[in-house]
């Protein structure tokens, strides 16, 4: 009885930590193309430590991934804001699995990949 107690407990933990904000860490790796012959990489952070709220993102119009500072975390998930170079709202990236839904800004297919290199705060 003591392993259900003690699961249950494991389960209510990381509920509470993994649950209890949208984003507190970032993560730093690199994005390249699968495309023979495109050669296409870029060094990619994705979100921003507990005292660096920012929010990463795909420009559709210029075809570049972005960065923007935000004042604060509240709103992570609601806010889209726009591109720096351009009006139009961004793309927000929230994990690196969402990197394979953007056509490569070189060749233009669907074959980028993210590989994460680490992790900060």
């Amino acid at each position: 009885m003591k392993t259900c107690g003690t699961l249950a407990a494991i389960a209510l933990f990381c509920g509470l930590i993994l649950g209890s904000a949208p984003a507190l860490a970032g993560e730093a790796g690199e994005v390249t193309c699968s495309t023979p012959g495109c050669g296409y990489h870029h060094n990619l952070k994705i979100g921003g430590g507990k005292k660096s709220p920012s929010l990463t993102g795909f420009c559709r119009a210029t075809r570049q991934f972005v960065y923007v500072k935000l004042k604060s975390w509240e709103g992570y998930r609601d806010t889209v804001p726009a591109c720096a170079h351009c009006p139009e709202a961004i793309l927000p990236i929230y994990d690196g699995g969402q990197v394979a839904e953007i056509p490569c800004p070189k060749c233009g297919n669907l074959t980028l990949h993210y590989k994460r290199r680490l992790m900060f705060d």
